[in-house]
């Protein structure tokens, strides 16, 4: 029983050694380097305005001073014990730090099952932030928190870092004895660093700035959704769309084409990138896009219109996946055209099929001299067309398991779409994927419209 426990203590004091050793190497590595760019003289200015810090290697060199001022502890004891032939003091310390060295590990792995519940804590508290909480969070979260500082404020922490291994040297030179006194000392300052860092990084004012772009690019991109689904003759359309957190540029819309009833024009769009530049984007292509069907019906000819405005008015890189339907009820066929979006799915007689574009199918933007072409099939009373964005097949549970074009097939061919309304068949599709996805947070917007001929 003691041998296994004397060997453990053993092996986690040859590791500690070992990362004690190598944090000294990286320090001795670092002053080198800083002594070699601009000499001894320098070196007041070097700490003060330092080049690339990394606070994590700050906060290791930190933790590698507690652990040796530590070890001096346990040598001054043992040094008054051979003195005094008063051992009372290196028995106390070593003691204690056996129990520390032996039980780290497995408090740490105990502690660290309730370490997202920290988190969750600290960030629903507000004014009910409790001390146990913060402390336990700070210490935990440790390394996240400093991958979160903002690099302008890193040589902040670098100099908190410094001033608090100042303070620690100097109460332990003061005190000079009391290994728990040292470890209480130590933790506490490190725990406040920590916490201090947090607050810093999080409050700033970019993230209050970053949420009010977000709210305003939320509440243009759901402005410019259709408030109701239209009421033609012959058809029973539905469609929603549900933005993610991070607002993108998911958009739908439905125009009588060229003023004429009998054509409805469907359009389903996702704009690239996120946030305020996605929601202005998805503007610009609506207002082009209702110019571009006043003055032709064609799917084709609107797409290759549209793809030389983004080439022309959009930055480099920028790319528009679009996809325009033109259902004619007095025809009783459904045309498309197809720049980069999903592949339409369309249900007759108990038969899906994802209808392949023909020709270039680029996105828009990518190259001006894109020449779209158009597909047109016939519809029958009872078909059901559906449309959608890669937000609904990509949506992904907590195991990063997506939703998925199968299990959206297998979905379909359950429904019996002749009894079925649009906007129920929609409300289907919702209850699937909110099962699938459960508490997952929504990383892209799904969109998706039921077009079906009654």
């Amino acid at each position: 029983m003691v041998r296994p426990a004397m060997e453990d203590v053993l092996t986690t004091v040859r590791r500690e050694a070992d990362e004690m050793a190598s944090s000294f190497r990286d320090a001795a590595q670092s002053m080198r380097h800083t002594l070699g760019r601009g000499g001894y003289k320098t070196l007041p200015h070097r700490l003060n305005k330092p080049s690339g810090v990394d606070p994590l290697k700050f906060k290791k060199l930190l933790l590698t001073v507690i652990k040796l001022l530590i070890v001096g502890e346990l040598v001054s004891a043992l040094a008054e014990g051979f003195g005094t032939d008063n051992w009372s003091r290196f028995g106390t310390d070593l003691v204690l730090a056996g129990i520390v060295y032996t039980l780290w590990d497995r408090i740490r792995t105990l502690i660290l099952q309730k370490k997202d519940e920290y988190r969750r804590r600290m960030e629903n508290a507000s004014d009910e932030t409790k001390l146990t909480d913060a402390l336990l969070f700070s210490l935990l979260w440790s390394d996240e928190i400093y991958t979160d500082i903002p690099q302008d404020m890193r040589r902040c922490v670098v100099i908190a870092y410094t001033l608090i291994a100042m303070s620690i040297g100097a109460i332990f030179v003061g005190i000079g004895q009391g290994l728990v006194g040292l470890i209480l000392c130590s933790s506490l300052l490190l725990a406040a660093v920590n916490l201090l860092a947090w607050v810093v990084s999080r409050e700033r004012g970019e993230k209050d700035t970053l949420k009010t772009e977000l709210k305003l690019a939320h509440e243009v991109q759901l402005s410019l959704m259709p408030k109701e689904h239209p009421n033609v003759e012959g058809l029973d359309v539905a469609g929603f769309s549900v933005p993610a957190r991070e607002v993108g540029g998911d958009h739908f819309e439905y125009v009588f084409m060229n003023g004429d009833p009998s054509k409805l024009g469907i359009c389903v769009f996702d704009v690239s990138g996120k946030g305020m530049q996605a929601a202005m984007s998805a503007v610009f292509i609506s207002g082009a896009f209702a110019s571009e069907t006043r003055q032709s019906s064609s799917p084709a000819e609107i797409l290759t219109r549209l793809n030389r405005l983004v080439c022309s008015h959009a930055r480099r890189g920028h790319f528009v996946a679009f996809l325009l339907v033109v259902v004619d009820r007095s025809a009783h066929t459904v045309s498309f055209a197809n720049a980069g979006q999903m592949k339409p799915l369309l249900i007759s007689g108990g038969l899906l099929q994802w209808l392949d574009p023909i020709g270039v199918h680029f996105p828009l933007g990518m190259k001006e001299s894109t020449v779209y072409a158009e597909r047109t099939l016939p519809l029958s009373s009872g078909d059901v067309l559906v449309l959608l964005t890669d937000g609904i097949t990509e949506a992904m549970n907590n195991e990063r398991e997506q939703f998925g074009q199968e299990r959206l097939e297998h979905l379909f061919r359950s429904m019996d779409h002749r009894a079925l309304s649009s906007q129920r068949i929609l409300d289907l599709v919702s209850e699937e994927l909110q099962r699938h996805t459960g508490e997952a947070t929504q990383h892209d917007d799904m969109t998706m419209v039921v077009v079906r001929t009654v």
